[in-house]
């Protein structure tokens, strides 16, 4: 889902415009974005957590040259999955995978194309 369908369906499902819901979006990211800047977490209650992960200095080689440079210390943001979240995703695809099981147990009849065809 890209941004600009994300705020259309915030639109649709806020009864706002889409300019009104691109600037609660653009509030909501944004307030992530800043403490994570400053506190290093944040839990949003059963969606998931995003943390920043802070990865020392250290030397490494070019793959392409073969030179060898130092890294300085980066902090990456990464998230965690919370357990709500972990749930619906797998109930859904349990869904699939028992909708593409009952399908596969369907018998149809070798001749049902030739007929529907001609």
């Amino acid at each position: 889902m890209t941004r600009a369908q994300l705020v259309s369906k915030l639109s649709s499902r806020m009864d706002v415009t889409k300019k009104e819901a691109d600037l609660y979006l653009t509030a909501f990211l944004d307030s992530i974005m800043e403490t994570l800047y400053a506190d290093g977490r944040v839990v949003v209650q059963g969606f998931g957590s995003f943390k920043v992960n802070e990865y020392k200095a250290r030397t490494a080689k070019k793959p392409l040259t073969g030179e060898i440079i130092q890294l300085p210390v980066r902090r990456k943001p990464s998230f965690h999955a919370g357990k709500e979240l972990r749930e619906r995703v797998n109930a859904e695809m349990m869904q699939v995978l028992e909708a593409k099981a009952l399908i596969s147990r369907i018998q149809v009849p070798e001749n049902v194309f030739s007929i529907s065809a001609g």
